[in-house]
């Protein structure tokens, strides 16, 4: 084992020897390096249960060596997934990030503590060198890209490999090439555009249009859907692993960002339709707990690994007699209406200093003990954002009665009364708005996207913060990176 790991680092000094001029690597190039050692250490010194039952790879994803075998394919695969859960012990943005980031720059979340890297997200005053951009939301996600494509690249070549199980590895791996874009593109604006390991042709990339980011991920999430099963067999039935409905699900929200409002419908309809996998929970109390009915894709967590829960859990549920990290702002409070079961099932609250602040509580255990079984996982996509964006798209296309029943469904389960019909498209969008920001609250920056792909971010948020700027939707690109590599722009705002 230890043999592996100095082979696998010689094999990085080798890589960097080939380079006369280090400094002008991508930085997230470099912390794909460095992470990546970090990584395969974790992997090869710990029993990563349910995650690498299929066999480690023998050597770094990267190796010829790792798709000699379907095991070992299979196993560098569900590295990917690892590394967005647990990223070698770091809040990330695989892992609640986002949640926390886009909720503090959006009207969502308030911050307790004194740190200036998250005072910046909450203030909308982001400098482009706060470390949290590049270490724990850019470089995490390029290196999850890299990975992905390492993936496509090994098992197109390999001749080990049976075509079935080609499908099912390039088809995930497309979707979470996918699915990071699309957190990179709506987070910082036009984006390299990443996808090979070729490092002759990344080492220096300029941005990839907004645009174009979008064709790509479209692009993969039709592959993804044409190549993957319908259930989740891979995965011993949890729901762990992305199948042609995570693909399909993750269109239907791109299509909506696009404006692509008949595509949006279809696609989020087939999700809808699939009534014999997927069904709203009945209980508010069951939405967040694993392997239930209205996850559509989940993120497994290893409690081996480290002794939490959900990561967003350990960083926002406060300990015993001290106040949440992370606290609901006034204004989401008052936004819930009267006997809406949600600000009762899905917020807690503690009193600290004769004050009370409120958290969001979705995911329930802040910490548990190594190697006991956890009862949630971190859901990536369920099965109510597909009645919101069918009810959204439903409204462009003025279908406002087929709207409102979608949305009434989502408010019914709320225990809150239904909608009646009105041929207002102004009243049906502001019901939309309101169950979206209701049923999505902290949770993988609905909210803060929503405000900016609707371009009333600057309308909205400039009435509840002082230093609210135009220009503010879009986080700077990290300083080092545009130190590094002469092609890359820096957003408008913003220093270089």
């Amino acid at each position: 084992m230890i043999d592996n790991i100095y082979s696998y680092i010689a094999s990085f000094k080798v890589f960097f020897s080939e380079y006369k001029n280090r400094d002008c690597i991508h930085l997230y190039t470099l912390n794909i390096f460095r992470t990546s050692c970090l990584l395969f250490l974790c992997f090869s010194l710990s029993n990563c249960k349910k995650l690498v039952q299929v066999g480690e790879p023998v050597d770094t994803i990267t190796s010829s060596e790792t798709f000699k075998t379907e095991a070992n394919a299979t196993a560098a695969l569900i590295q990917i997934y690892s590394s967005m859960s647990n990223d070698q012990g770091n809040f990330s943005i695989g892992n609640g990030l986002i949640t926390i980031c886009a909720g503090l720059s959006a009207d969502e979340l308030n911050y307790f503590g004194t740190d200036p890297q998250m005072l910046q997200f909450q203030s909308n005053s982001l400098q482009s060198k706060n470390s949290v951009l590049n270490g724990q939301l850019w470089s995490p996600a390029y290196k999850n890209i890299y990975y992905a494509n390492a993936v496509i690249e090994g098992v197109q070549i390999s001749n080990n490999i049976s075509q079935n199980m080609k499908d099912e590895l390039i088809g995930e791996a497309k979707f979470l090439r996918a699915f990071t874009n699309f957190y990179l593109v709506n987070i910082f604006g036009d984006v390299p555009l990443i996808s090979t390991t070729d490092w002759t042709k990344i080492v220096q990339l300029p941005r990839t249009s907004k645009e174009d980011v979008y064709k790509n991920i479209v692009s993969d999430l039709k592959e993804s859907q044409n190549l993957l099963p319908d259930d989740y067999s891979v995965s011993g039935g949890e729901r762990t692993r992305a199948n042609k409905s995570a693909a399909t699900a993750l269109l239907a929200r791109v299509y909506l960002y696009m404006g692509n409002w008949a595509d949006a419908v279809t696609q989020a309809t087939s999700i809808l339709d699939n009534l014999n996998n997927y069904s709203l929970t009945k209980n508010l109390a069951d939405v967040f707990l694993k392997d239930n009915v209205e996850t559509i894709l989940e993120l497994e967590v290893n409690s081996d690994l480290f002794p939490y829960t959900v990561r967003e859990a350990n960083q926002i549920i406060p300990e015993i007699s001290a106040p949440p990290n992370y606290y609901i702002t006034s204004q989401l409070l008052s936004a819930f209406e009267v006997n809406d079961q949600r600000k009762k099932i899905w917020i807690d609250s503690i009193d600290f200093l004769g004050k009370k602040y409120y958290y969001p509580f979705k995911y329930t255990v802040r910490q548990g003990e190594g190697g006991a079984d956890v009862p949630q996982y971190y859901i990536l996509l369920r099965i109510a954002e597909q009645y919101l964006i069918r009810a959204e798209a439903n409204a462009h296309l003025n279908n406002l009665n087929k709207a409102i029943d979608d949305v009434n469904v989502i408010r019914s389960r709320a225990e809150l009364s239904k909608l009646f019909y009105t041929s207002n498209q102004t009243e049906v969008f502001a019901a939309i708005v309101q169950e979206r920001r209701i049923e999505f609250f902290a949770e993988w920056g609905h909210r803060w996207l929503d405000l900016k792909r609707t371009g009333v971010a600057s309308s909205t948020l400039s009435i509840v913060k002082s230093g609210w700027k135009t220009g503010a939707e879009l986080y700077p690109i990290p300083w080092s990176e545009i130190q590094t590599d002469p092609n890359l722009s820096q957003n408008s705002g913003y220093d270089q």
